[in-house]
């Protein structure tokens, strides 16, 4: 998931059953919050935990702009459904399809996403988004969205299915990139770059939201990072899907995505979110990205997911994007923040150790956001990590499916009755090399159904993964352990924080704010 600071303005949960969910006042809210914080919001965030009265495994779920049914939608996915990966591009529709959520065929069995809508509120182009989620272990999936308008969004409408309704207790969530947190906003009004050369120093996260076009002829094009003034010490592993083609490939570049190109309809944007891990540790910083863009120029749509590293142990003290040839045009908005840690617990291992455990979880946040950066002392170049709930070891209390890549070979996979979480590397890579990466858990407090959580991660350059898990379990989430899958200790170096969103309602909302 995406490692970004969020403050939450508005909450929904469905008293019956609902065929849509609407935020209706969207611009009043942010007004609201910019005024008490003294910030300008530029980018909308969205959590949805949702379950359908479809009897089926996993329903559509459609997202719309302002009320507007209007055929201006477009999108492309990128989808793991059992042992199937594909790709599929929509134009013309009248509404964006989000990752799906659960229908009614099993029990208990919730799904959704966590839905980016960068720069939001400008009045010149066109909206885009990014979406990651699935349905419980049945799908998971990568989503890149337009809406063909101008105007600032004001409202955002959720609709499951067509004519289905969601269940009585599914949960949305309204918030915005907390702007309390930026170190550098670069806002282009003729084209450039993007520079970011004042990043303070200190350990916690990069993370980065950039809404962009490249002045270059083409219909997509791919954006590049160079750190500390250096192009030549990077490598990455992506997954992506374009038009209706899903594949992979790992490079020794500076890519980090591909957005929308000048060939592109007028006032198409694409967009790039990301973070970079304890990005001033003495370990190879390593980075996820997620990126994509829609227009009905073939090739019309992409959407890609990235993990990588650099390669070099130096802090970072300076981060410039810039497309592959040619400038960013003007109308784009980057914006980089350093991640603060509402920290229930932060873990820094200075020797071995074999399980990493976060007890006595609080219940007043609205979801929950697992960071990790590690390697174990498996003697080999990659591990796994395993999740242990509420003390809950039986491993048919878990399922997930996942959507992996590594080298050129794209899998998808489905498991019910497995803890992995996510990719690691193991003792026999390269010193300073560490992975991971970050677990949502939304309405990880819920007594009425199972948890659904959604994971983004990576083995540095050699592999990328998305996964949607369900723990069958009623209970609300008050201890997470974790544990390597065949090695027997995480190594010193390895870094696992826990952190809260914070409700509406409830604490201050600062309450708990420090670096990580």
């Amino acid at each position: 998931m995406l490692n970004l600071p969020i403050k939450i303005l508005d909450k929904i949960i469905s008293v019956a059953d609902d065929e849509q969910i609407t935020f209706s006042n969207i611009d009043t809210l942010v007004a609201q919050w910019d005024a008490m914080a003294k910030v300008t919001s530029r980018h909308l965030v969205l959590f949805i935990n949702a379950r359908s009265i479809d009897v089926s495994d996993s329903i559509t779920n459609f997202l719309r702009f302002n009320g507007s049914a209007a055929m201006d939608y477009t999108y492309q996915r990128l989808s793991g459904v059992n042992a199937a990966a594909s790709a599929g591009r929509t134009d013309g529709a009248n509404a964006i399809n989000l990752p799906p959520i659960c229908g009614a065929n099993n029990v208990g069995t919730y799904g959704g996403s966590m839905v980016l809508i960068p720069h939001a509120f400008n009045t010149v182009n066109h909206k885009v988004l990014l979406a990651l989620g699935g349905a419980s272990e049945f799908t998971v999936e990568a989503v890149a969205g337009r809406w063909a308008s101008a105007a600032a969004i004001t409202s955002v409408t959720m609709l499951e299915g067509v004519g289905d309704d969601y269940v009585v207790g599914s949960e949305f969530l309204l918030g915005v990139v907390d702007e309390r947190y930026l170190v550098e906003e670069v806002d282009l009004d003729v084209a450039g770059t993007a520079i970011f050369d004042n990043i303070p120093q200190g350990y916690g996260d990069l993370a980065i939201v950039g809404f962009c076009r490249s002045d270059l002829a083409v219909t997509f094009r791919s954006i590049f990072h160079s750190i500390n003034g250096n192009i030549t010490d990077s490598t990455r592993q992506r997954i992506y899907g374009t038009d209706g083609a899903a594949a992979a490939s790992a490079n020794a570049d500076q890519v980090i995505g591909r957005i929308i190109g000048n060939n592109a309809t007028a006032n198409v944007f694409g967009v790039v979110a990301g973070s970079y891990s304890q990005y001033t540790r003495d370990n190879q910083p390593h980075f996820l990205m997620i990126s994509g863009g829609h227009d009905s120029v073939a090739p019309g749509g992409t959407v890609e997911v990235f993990s990588g590293r650099r390669n070099n142990i130096e802090p970072i003290n300076k981060l410039v994007l810039l497309p592959d040839g040619g400038d960013f045009m003007a109308g784009s908005l980057f914006s980089l923040y350093r991640v603060p840690k509402r920290l229930i617990d932060r873990q820094v291992l200075t020797a071995p150790q074999a399980t990493i455990t976060f007890a006595n979880i609080p219940d007043y946040y609205e979801a929950l956001i697992l960071h990790v950066y590690a390697r174990t002392d498996e003697a080999a170049v990659d591990d796994e990590i395993a999740i242990t709930l509420n003390a809950d070891a039986v491993a048919a209390n878990y399922d997930w499916q996942e959507l992996t890549g590594a080298a050129a070979a794209m899998a998808a996979l489905r498991n019910a009755a497995s803890q992995q979480l996510m990719y690691v590397p193991g003792d026999n890579e390269g010193a300073d090399e560490f992975g991971g990466g970050t677990v949502l858990f939304p309405n990880y407090t819920r007594t009425d159904g199972h948890k659904h959580f959604i994971v983004m991660d990576g083995q540095q350059e050699n592999r990328v993964a998305i996964s949607s898990h369900r723990w069958e379990s009623l209970n609300a989430i008050t201890t997470i352990a974790l544990d390597p899958v065949t090695g027997n200790n995480f190594l010193a170096g390895s870094i696992f924080e826990l952190e809260g969103i914070l409700r509406k309602e409830g604490l201050p909302a600062d309450a708990g704010m420090r670096w990580g």
